[in-house]
């Protein structure tokens, strides 16, 4: 008989000996972790925003006083320079999350599909 490690530790963990049952673990856990990353990045996305937004709100009220402050002056063209980098992160978070969401509905159809099995 042929060893297979991984599937008999996989119908341990899920507590079934039946190959779809076990693969019906993978794919709930798989879509799980899924909508948790989803929800990580969506959370990451809107502090990052609020930080975008009160970042504007420095640099708008920072330019009324750099005219006046060489200290000033260089803290504002460092912010405005943080702020360029905050949207480049911004950025690539909302092509990762576009991402998780473009494939949930492959993720929730390979569940879908060993329910069929039942």
């Amino acid at each position: 008989m042929v060893s297979m490690p991984n599937f008999e530790q996989l119908k341990e963990v899920c507590g079934s000996d039946e190959l779809k049952d076990c693969f019906k673990f993978i794919f709930a856990q798989d879509e799980s972790e899924n909508n948790g990353l989803i929800l990580k990045l969506i959370d990451l996305c809107n502090g990052l925003r609020q930080k975008i937004s009160k970042f504007a709100d420095l640099i708008d009220e920072g330019q009324c006083i750099s005219h006046f402050d060489a200290t000033a002056r260089v803290g504002l063209e460092r912010l405005v320079e943080s702020q360029a980098s905050n949207d480049v992160i911004l950025q690539g978070l909302i092509r990762a999350l576009d991402s998780a969401r473009a494939v949930r509905d492959e993720k929730r159809e390979n569940v879908r599909l060993m329910d069929v099995r039942d």
